[in-house]
């Protein structure tokens, strides 16, 4: 997986992708999330902040997909722009085999409100399969990700990338809580 982000009057999407309703069901551990509205944000520079990536860990049956662990990996990040070589992406792998998981998904930043994906995030992830999803987050992580639906949430659908519906987000795409306490 290699995401490259490059913004460009030209590279921008000049129609919008297909809404879709999400394909399976996902849960997010609440530390999980948590700890990928911290690393987002840690992408700077010092020319102030950049995009940012993180790789969504976890475990998946045909019908579920439970992510547990988020992970920065090593990446060339700048204004309007994030890359993580194949390197990059195989030490993430090493590390997230290592613990039992696998990299199922990922969260990227847009310096913007833009959530939807450009065409360099359409074409440049490197081995999409079916059913991954690449998550946008606006204002390089700044606001938070919470509520989930608030974010552009894409899938990878027969062999293309759409974005998912907020409604269908809601419905389908949960958060774990870390602790239940019902004393």
């Amino acid at each position: 997986m290699k995401l490259t982000r490059r913004y460009a009057d030209d590279a921008r999407r000049k129609s919008r992708l297909p809404v879709r309703d999400l394909r399976g069901n996902f849960l997010i551990t609440d530390s999980a999330l948590d700890a990928a509205a911290r690393l987002l944000p840690s992408y700077r520079g010092a020319d102030g902040d950049h995009e940012g990536l993180v790789f969504l860990l976890g475990r998946e049956t045909e019908t579920l997909t439970i992510f547990t662990t988020a992970l920065a990996p090593d990446a060339d990040h700048g204004w309007g722009h994030v890359i993580c070589d194949e390197a990059a992406v195989g030490s993430a792998a090493r590390s997230a085999r290592a613990h039992g998981l696998g990299i199922l998904g990922q969260v990227h930043t847009h310096g913007r409100d833009a959530t939807e994906h450009s065409i360099g995030d359409d074409t440049l992830i490197v081995m999409p399969f079916e059913g991954m999803l690449s998550i946008i987050a606006p204002w390089y992580g700044r606001v938070g990700l919470r509520p989930l639906k608030a974010l552009g949430v894409h899938q990878f659908q027969d062999e293309r990338w759409v974005l998912i519906h907020p409604a269908s987000v809601r419905d389908r795409f949960r958060v774990i809580p870390d602790g239940i306490d019902l004393r």
